[in-house]
């Protein structure tokens, strides 16, 4: 782990007094090394004498107990960020002078739970904490680092008088500990403490509601074990609480569940922070800057990242790969089944190429934990290890938190959360996506070695959260729709990013000479460049921050290194989308849907099984198919968004052109409100359930049709015409073609399906629903939905009297009835 090493409890100097008075974080100063103090002096024998009589005198002045009263003979002890100590049933915290004022985290995990609660290992809550010391009680109190401001400035007892700052729990000092040098140590009983419902320590208020919690009940609540090591202390402890509604085994109303609880120091020399920039990916931390020199509050907004620092500065320098004093260790939880733990571990590995872009070789690498003989004290539980842990868990996913320091946004840990069940969740995508072009997908048990690449991925994709990175929807939309279907992808992934969610390779055709993972990519290796590369001559996060904007600079022009967040109007910057062109990809996607249902059966057969692969699978085709609809659909009103800062030329925001959003609303028509009769395969359907396909095909096609009609997406086309005039896809427009889409039958004289008639009444539903909006009746949307109604109803009456089958006259006598029964309301 990285980290700036705390010294010795007892040894220490006491520049953790001058911060106790302190009730806010104030801003550091920026220092590259930490420096240690010269050893100094052993004392004497009569001066060590003088020493250890030294607390018994003073705790009788103070009316204390003599500390070996306190910590008896018998006390079981263990020394670290403060000595641990148990005597009887009872546990203390002997805590050193020189950690009282020092800037502290306190982290809560579930570690053992009940069936339905979370599950074992999950982080409930991360707080800033700080000890001091009150007369003759201990004081730990809530911090915040959000609001800052020098020390040195009048301002800052401004800021101290708005941010004071709440007592959490207070114990009385039971005892002083002995001195070396000229700091000593408190002694507190945390007993009562860590067996109550402290809220910081306790069940989450929303659990609390959701489970109907009475009380905690004392008598069956317990603390397990305390350790202390140098730079964090581990709690683990038994709650039981009365439940009304607990989540299993509800006859009892009872539920248990294991906390453990750490508690970490934060670095005694802060990292120097790093500026965020808004185009360039990082999870950040923000910073309240109250006594900044300007005309209002400047937030001061930094990345999160570990604390690389090369081991070797000359070579470094001289532009050799080196290695940092602090590696990323990963460990791979022993629970995980063996034959995946490579595949969890290759996926911390893949990082090492970003980190060699940044000038690091082994930087980042992923390890078995210790055997208990070999350490007896490893615990994954431990606040200071990396660990992928395997979550016994129905849970389809996986999940990379981290908690950092928030005066820097230095990532001090991550307990990555992997859920057993994640494989189906990825075998479920693999076999949609890649099966029609990939032989290795088409079954429902993968061989290991494709197992093992999905793990891989996914692994990837976590460990970038926890080392800084957000998701990156924008990389996928760099990447040529051609290319897709090339060699390029083996070298290059599906997308610019692994961060993105472009997950497996659907464009690629029957025959392709191509590959089908995402891999750690071209902006990944940008990105941990820009956020870790040593810059010697900078002393100031504000002096590095004209070298990462012309490194930004560099790379502004290519696609390959371009950031966004998910997006509800860039159609360049969603979710699960590949290329840079969404028709010409979900075309070429829906076709290969087309081939994988045609085989389905085939690919899904075991003898004696029941039908639910089947269905399963079935269902999730129907998804893939729906969300290439909203892929589409994100160009109709859609506006391209480039990050860009002033003095770079252009504009960020770029509405889309005319023509493409034309070629979306064509692709709608095809592929989403014609009948998707590949999908109602009698073979199959009648395996899987006895009714209800035009129902599902209905809430397909209206997902489309209320996608397409949502409306800010309205509001934004006539922004557009307000702004471009002609050269705009005008909302007139859009629903002109949308009812020709929609109600085609009607010019053609053509009888109307079951599930045409599903999509054309919820058309009139719709339009019926945005007279009636709020916001629609503010604008031109409730008057250009009437006119469609009118339009509709003259063009219904006139089809139905054109005659045709029975089911068509009758299902346009009732649309023309519905339109005058909303008209006339």
């Amino acid at each position: 782990m990285i980290r700036t090493p705390v010294r010795s409890a007892r040894g220490a100097a006491r520049s953790g007094l001058l911060a106790a008075a302190a009730l806010l974080v104030a801003l550091p100063a920026w220092g590259c090394a930490s420096r240690e103090a010269p050893a100094a002096p052993a004392p004497s024998a009569t001066e060590a004498a003088q020493t250890a009589d030294r607390p018994a005198r003073a705790n009788a002045r103070n009316g204390m107990r003599p500390y070996a009263e306190v910590i008896t003979a018998e006390a079981e002890s263990r020394e670290g960020l403060f000595t641990v100590h148990k005597v009887d049933d009872k546990w203390y915290w002997e805590i050193p002078e020189e950690m009282l004022g020092r800037d502290m985290i306190l982290i809560t995990r579930i570690t053992q739970t009940a069936s339905g609660i979370s599950f074992g290992g999950h982080r409930q809550t991360t707080e800033m904490v700080r000890f001091e010391r009150r007369n003759d009680q201990v004081l730990m109190r809530h911090v915040s680092a959000v609001n800052t401001a020098d020390p040195e400035l009048p301002i800052y007892e401004a800021v101290r008088n708005s941010n004071f700052e709440p007592v959490l729990a207070a114990w009385n000092i039971e005892t002083e500990g002995p001195a070396e040098g000229e700091a000593g140590s408190v002694v507190v009983d945390v007993s009562g403490f860590f067996t109550s419902d402290a809220t910081i320590i306790g069940l989450t208020r929303q659990r609390r509601q959701q489970y109907d919690v009475r009380r905690l009940v004392p008598e069956r609540t317990f603390v397990e074990s305390m350790r202390s090591f140098p730079e964090n202390i581990e709690v683990r402890r038994v709650v039981t609480y009365d439940a009304q509604n607990p989540p299993s085994n509800r006859a009892g109303e009872t539920l248990s569940m294991e906390f453990g609880h750490s508690l970490m120091v934060l670095p005694e020399d802060p990292m120097m922070p790093r500026y965020w920039d808004e185009r360039v990916s990082y999870f950040s931390t923000t910073i309240n800057d109250f006594g900044a020199d300007a005309q209002r509050l400047i937030q001061r907004r930094f990345i999160q990242r570990f604390r690389l620092e090369p081991a070797d500065t000359a070579a470094y320098l001289r532009g050799e790969l080196v290695e940092p004093v602090n590696p990323i260790i990963f460990y791979i939880d022993p629970a995980t089944p063996e034959k995946w733990r490579p595949w969890l571990a290759q996926g911390v590995d893949d990082w090492q190429v970003a980190y060699e872009a940044a000038g690091f070789k082994n930087a980042i690498m992923a390890k078995m934990p210790p055997t208990p003989e070999e350490d007896p004290d490893w615990d994954p539980a431990d606040a200071r290890i990396n660990i992928i842990r395997y979550l016994a868990s129905p849970v389809q996913n996986a999940s990379g938190p981290r908690f950092f320091d928030p005066r820097t946004g230095e990532i001090l840990g991550t307990h990555i959360q992997w859920h057993h069940n994640v494989m189906n969740l990825l075998r479920n995508w693999f076999f949609v996506q890649t099966s029609a072009a990939n032989p290795d997908a088409r079954d429902i048990e993968f061989d290991d070695e494709v197992m093992g690449e999905l793990i891989r991925f996914v692994s990837a994709h976590e460990v970038g959260h926890t080392i800084g990175l957000p998701h990156n929807m924008k990389a996928h939309s760099s990447v040529p729709v051609d290319s897709l279907r090339t060699r390029w992808v083996c070298e290059n992934g599906t997308s610019a990013s692994i961060m993105d969610y472009a997950r497996f390779n659907y464009v690629a055709q029957p025959g392709d000479d191509t590959c089908f993972y995402p891999i750690v990519g071209p902006y990944d290796k940008w990105s941990i460049e820009w956020g870790h590369r040593w810059i010697p001559e900078a002393t100031t996060p504000e002096e590095e921050r004209p070298i990462l904007n012309a490194w930004v600079l560099e790379r502004a022009d290519n696609p390959l290194f371009r950031f966004g967040d998910p997006s509800q109007t860039d159609p360049g910057s969603l979710s699960e989308a590949l290329g840079d062109d969404a028709v010409r990809a979900s075309d070429y996607g829906v076709e290969n849907l087309k081939r994988t249902m045609a085989s389905l059966r085939e690919w899904t057969f075991r003898e004696l099984d029941d039908h639910s692969q089947l269905a399963e699978l079935y269902g999730q085709i129907a998804g893939q198919w729906n969300r290439y609809s909203g892929h589409v659909a994100a160009n109709i009103g859609g506006v391209d968004w480039t990050r860009q800062v002033q003095g770079q030329d252009g504009r960020p925001f770029t509405i889309i052109d005319r023509e493409q959003q034309r070629r979306a609303m064509d692709y709608l028509d095809r592929q989403v409100f014609t009948t998707p009769t590949w999908m109602i395969d009698e073979d199959i359907i009648f395996r899987i359930r006895a009714s209800g396909t035009p129902d599902q095909i209905r809430q397909l096609q209206v997902s489309g049709l209320n996608n397409v009609l949502q409306v800010n997406r309205m509001k934004r086309l006539i922004e557009h015409e307000a702004l471009l005039g002609s050269q705009a896809y005008t909302l007139g427009e859009m629903l002109s073609d949308l009812r020709a889409s929609v109600w085609r039958e009607l010019g053609a004289g053509a009888p109307i399906d079951a599930y045409r008639r599903n999509l054309q009444r919820a058309w009139v539903d719709r339009m019926a629903t945005l007279m009636e909006d709020d916001e629609a009746m503010q604008s031109d949307i409730a008057p250009r939905a009437r006119g469609e109604l009118v339009t509709l109803r003259t063009q219904a009456q006139q089809a139905a009297g054109r005659g045709g089958d029975e089911a068509t006259r009758l299902h346009l006598n009732d649309i023309t009835a519905r339109i005058d029964a909303i008209l006339d309301e």
